[in-house]
């Protein structure tokens, strides 16, 4: 064989062995990257009988999905109490697509590491139940808000929030304010900021599970604690709020 045959098989071998190493690399899944938040209500109304809204069972139905959907790689935890800032209740975050090895089967690892999550979150949830009885919602939301990313172009966060938000602690009580009129929501709402923490998620994407089940028979109810809670999130936090797993 001539030099320049010889010449030519090694180019040919190199950019045939390149090619492979390109497809290999290419047949990687695509990497994680969405920072998320899971909020968990261990209120008495999260209990599993008539009145509540079974946290647990709620979890179990619909995190897995969530973690999936929105490709969940930075999760971080926060309980909802009678004062949740205050809480003790805590778990570590998770990292849902950590590195491997690369002979490892990655959506393997995911999906072994949304269990980690789910566990992580009853954990928390058991937790919660256990302290003194309240329902501190937006205390629970400014105590996620802390592990959102901050700077830089991907600094979105996606937060699922396990609750009816039946805000109910020490200083205020969501069932005792008049939501009558857009006026009075205004006006309970200046009020309720001013008294707590306003949770830092301007631009967050946030999901309710169990949102407003205390009133789904009531529809006048409904109409009023939605608009509240509606004009607090989007209109006050600019927060995005979404009806998916709701």
């Amino acid at each position: 064989m001539t030099r320049r045959a010889l010449t030519t098989a090694l180019v040919l071998t190199i950019a045939a062995t390149a090619a492979t190493a390109c497809d290999a690399v290419s047949n990687e899944p695509k990497r994680y990257s969405q920072a998320c938040g899971v909020v968990v209500d261990g209120s008495g109304s999260a209990a599993a009988n008539k009145t509540g809204f079974d946290a647990e069972a709620k979890l179990k139905a619909t995190l897995n999905t969530f973690l999936s959907d929105n490709k969940c790689r930075k999760t971080s935890f926060a309980p909802i109490t009678k004062v949740s800032q205050a809480s003790k209740c805590q778990v570590s975050p998770l990292d849902l697509d950590p590195d491997t090895s690369k002979t490892a089967d990655r959506d393997r690892t995911r999906k072994a590491m949304r269990a980690v999550a789910l566990s992580s979150a009853l954990k928390l949830l058991e937790c919660a139940q256990n302290e003194e009885p309240g329902s501190d919602v937006l205390g629970g939301l400014s105590r996620i808000a802390l592990t959102k990313p901050s700077g830089g172009d991907d600094d979105s966060f996606d937060v699922l929030v396990v609750s009816d938000f039946d805000q109910g602690d020490p200083d205020f009580r969501l069932g005792r304010q008049d939501l009558s009129t857009a006026a009075s929501r205004a006006k309970t709402i200046d009020a309720f900021l001013k008294s707590h923490h306003e949770p830092e998620l301007s631009g967050a994407d946030i999901y309710p599970v169990g949102y407003g089940m205390k009133y789904h028979t009531d529809t006048s109810r409904y109409d009023q604690f939605n608009s509240f809670w509606t004009e607090l999130l989007e209109g006050r936090v600019k927060a995005h709020v979404h009806t998916t797993y709701r």
